[in-house]
């Protein structure tokens, strides 16, 4: 029978072997790109806030120097003499040549009663009419002045006559300096020697001024800011679209009493116009690792997989009764190994074979039927070892081919039924169990299980519900959790087992997809072991896989646990940490049948509430969503991720903290800790500890006391808001109580 192109291992194999390349090749040019991009974002904000920085000091001097220039200017005699006149025509006529002399722009001159007397510019296309209106309004010492398309910096110096008591005011001096592309201001700019291509904008009330990009680009300008108004702060930086080129742009706020904006723009598209060659480049490299990854993929597949296509071919030669079939066998690795045992097998039952064929005696057909049972007996060993060998390191895709060997092997020697036995699931006998009976049963066997060095301690909720499953397989979870804690615990230690009802609501039904959310039992067994890391939970409930050494475990044990939990229609969990310990808990649907059971008590609705709740988690998943679940509850909620984050937040929040929800177990700063120190400065705060461990398991392991308050996790959030309230009002009968003994004295 023809197979398909991809029903090959080989071509399955090279194909993997591909995809993986590309795959890895296509995330490293998507990183580079990225973190490229990232670096050229960086330096230009880097740059921008160095100009904006550089600008504001450059500013601040300028404004300095021109009003210490205008004042230089007001304090001359002979202007003094000629606002004296009060004259219009004298003192046009005779301060011409303050212009000059001043190196400014413009001049204008007014008496004490806001009337012009003179005006002076060097360029003759602005308006009196415009100078005389921006005089009358402009009332500090600075402002910005824009009259016939051009921009003035204009600094104000009273003219005083006299001194002292005998002092009286003339007028007042405006003397003005053009900004332009060339102006004194750029001028000043280009003098730091740090903006290298920074192009500037000067902007007020959202239309463009003065700017050294083109005048088409300006309208583009004005319509990106009323789109997003650009935030005047000077380490403040946005991106802009401008004619369809992205900009980084920072402003600085200019002011006076008609202020404007500088903006200071920088070019992302041409700061990343490289990334094109380098994306040829990398390009270029990624197909080369492709090809490359292709051939040697390629090699290794015809390797690994023609000695195992001719193992499989000769398991079904052999299942048709053909035992003269030949397979080549080359190297010295565990598929050649294999190949060598199969063909001792094969030769074995040859022999065997002609040798039946030739007994005429019934009993000389039996001793050689038995000696051929003993010789193939051994020779099965020799081919499951390597088999296993095989399946532990092979891919998912050689596998099959593996189990048919072993298949073949075992309909041809009569053993298919112990290799049955090792793999068949047994049927299940439900029933309805009492959870604490069926702990109380086991207490006795599980304290010679674990031994005298470890310390036993039951904790068995009264009013607990009824759950239905195989007695046998829930032993048998007990069991094996009791040998895993055993192992965690070479030295001692304590085994604590639970029993409670517990509630998990919608929010964490929403999270596991095989929870359906209502009441359950839960079983719940803790050890002080030396606990395991996150990697490692990750794989603990997967077939053969353990921690332990050669020899010491086969890895089936939390795999038979998981199978018969979800065989039970019930949910597991473990929570751990490195060197404290490990619980885990499981769920098993509350039934209510016609035997004696307790009410399941459910959980009211979430009450609202009020103040300010400091949450404590070092799981960000789960801090995001029970802070979200708090602040529509109505309450204002600070976040910290371990304790001394915690401290830092209540160090910069000056308002009052109500309540600390805090995980007990956490890097850097565990709860217990952090509640010590923080009452230090806030005596009245109230406290929530929150585990993934059980009750007693968590006051055992914990520092935090018999009195304090424990939320489980996993919790809902009608639990969490009711253990606030709680805390609230036991906090304020305290208060109470001590105010009434305060009137007492």
């Amino acid at each position: 029978m023809s197979k398909g192109p991809f029903q090959h291992l080989r071509t399955k194999l090279l194909a993997a072997m591909v995809a993986v390349v590309f795959f890895l090749t296509a995330g490293v040019l998507v990183l580079v790109q990225a973190r490229m991009r990232e670096h050229v974002r960086q330096d230009l904000v880097s740059t921008l806030r160095a100009e904006s920085s550089a600008t504001t000091q450059i500013e601040a001097a300028r404004r300095a120097q021109a009003q210490q220039s205008a004042a230089l200017i007001a304090d001359q005699p002979i202007l003094k003499a000629l606002m004296s006149t009060n004259d219009r025509l004298t003192v046009e006529d005779g301060s011409e040549s303050f212009l000059q002399t001043s190196h400014a722009d413009l001049l204008a001159l007014e008496n004490r009663n806001g009337e012009m007397l003179a005006f002076h510019s060097r360029s003759d296309d602005v308006p009196v009419s415009a100078v005389k209106r921006l005089l009358q309004e402009s009332t500090g010492e600075q402002d910005w002045w824009f009259a016939g398309g051009h921009l003035y910096h204009v600094s104000f110096a009273p003219i005083v006559a006299g001194s002292n008591v005998n002092q009286r005011l003339l007028g007042r001096i405006a003397l003005g300096r053009e900004l332009s592309n060339r102006g004194v201001f750029n001028q000043s700019v280009a003098a730091t020697g740090a903006f290298g291509n920074t192009a500037f904008i000067l902007e007020r009330k959202g239309a463009v001024i003065l700017s050294s990009l083109p005048a088409k680009a300006w309208g583009d300008f004005e319509a990106s800011l009323q789109k997003s108004p650009l935030e005047a702060k000077a380490d403040s930086v946005q991106e802009i679209n401008v004619g369809g080129e992205r900009y980084l742009a920072s402003s600085v706020e200019l002011p006076g009493d008609h202020p404007v904006r500088l903006y200071s723009l920088e070019s992302f598209d041409q700061a990343t116009s490289f990334l094109l060659a380098l994306d040829r480049m990398l390009l270029t490299l990624g197909a080369v690792a492709v090809l490359a990854g292709a051939l040697i993929a390629f090699v290794l597949s015809r390797q690994i997989t023609r000695p195992l296509e001719r193992l499989a071919s000769g398991t079904r030669r052999l299942e048709k009764g053909d035992f003269e079939f030949q397979i080549p066998i080359s190297g010295n690795d565990e598929v050649a190994d294999l190949t060598r045992a199969f063909d001792d097998m094969r030769k074995s039952l040859r022999q065997s074979r002609e040798g039946l064929v030739r007994s005429a005696r019934l009993e000389a057909v039996g001793r050689l039927a038995g000696g051929v049972a003993h010789d193939f007996n051994n020779l099965v060993m020799i081919i499951k070892g390597y088999s296993d060998l095989l399946l532990d390191s092979a891919t998912p895709e050689a596998k099959p081919y593996l189990e048919e060997i072993k298949n073949a092997g075992e309909r041809a020697s009569g053993l298919t039924r112990q290799l049955l036995a090792f793999s068949r699931k047994q049927v299940l006998e439900p029933q309805v169990l009492d959870p604490n009976k069926t702990v109380r049963n086991m207490v006795k066997m599980l304290r010679v299980l674990i031994g005298e060095d470890i310390e036993l301690v039951t904790s068995l909720a009264d009013q607990i519900g009824r759950l239905q499953a195989d007695p046998g397989q829930l032993e048998q979870v007990i069991m094996n959790l009791a040998v895993n804690a055993r192992d965690a615990m070479p030295g001692g230690g304590k085994l604590i087992v639970e029993t409670q009802s517990s509630e998990l609501d919608e929010e964490y039904a929403a999270t596991h997809a095989e929870v359906i959310a209502g009441p359950y039992v839960q079983i719940a067994m803790t050890d002080t072991g030396s606990g395991m890391s996150k990697e490692t939970l990750e794989h603990i409930f997967e077939p053969f896989f353990t921690t332990k050494e050669p020899g010491k475990g086969t890895g089936l044990g939390l795999a038979t646990v998981y199978g018969i939990v979800k065989q039970s229609r019930g949910h597991i969990t473990v929570y751990s940490e490195p060197g404290v310990g490990t619980t885990f808990k499981i769920y098993f649907p509350s039934l209510d049948k016609s035997v004696p059971l307790p009410v399941t008590r459910t959980l009211a609705a979430a009450p609202k509430g009020e103040g300010t709740i400091l949450l404590v988690e070092d799981e960000a998943p789960l801090r995001v969503l029970a802070a979200e679940s708090l602040k529509r509850l109505g309450y204002t909620v600070l976040q910290a991720g371990n304790g001394l984050e915690a401290l830092a937040v209540a160090d910069h929040h000056s308002g009052k903290i109500d309540v600390v929800v805090t995980d007990i177990v956490m890097p850097r700063m565990g709860g217990p800790e952090l509640v010590e120190k923080l009452r230090q400065k806030r005596a009245d705060v109230g406290v929530i500890f929150m585990s993934g461990y059980t009750e007693m398991a968590a006051l055992e392991n914990a520092k935090i006391g018999t009195d304090a308050i424990l939320l489980n996790k996993p919790f809902s959030t009608e639990a969490l808001a009711s253990k606030i309230n709680e805390v609230r009002q036991g906090a304020g009968q305290i208060k109470a109580k001590s105010k009434g003994a305060g009137g007492a004295d």
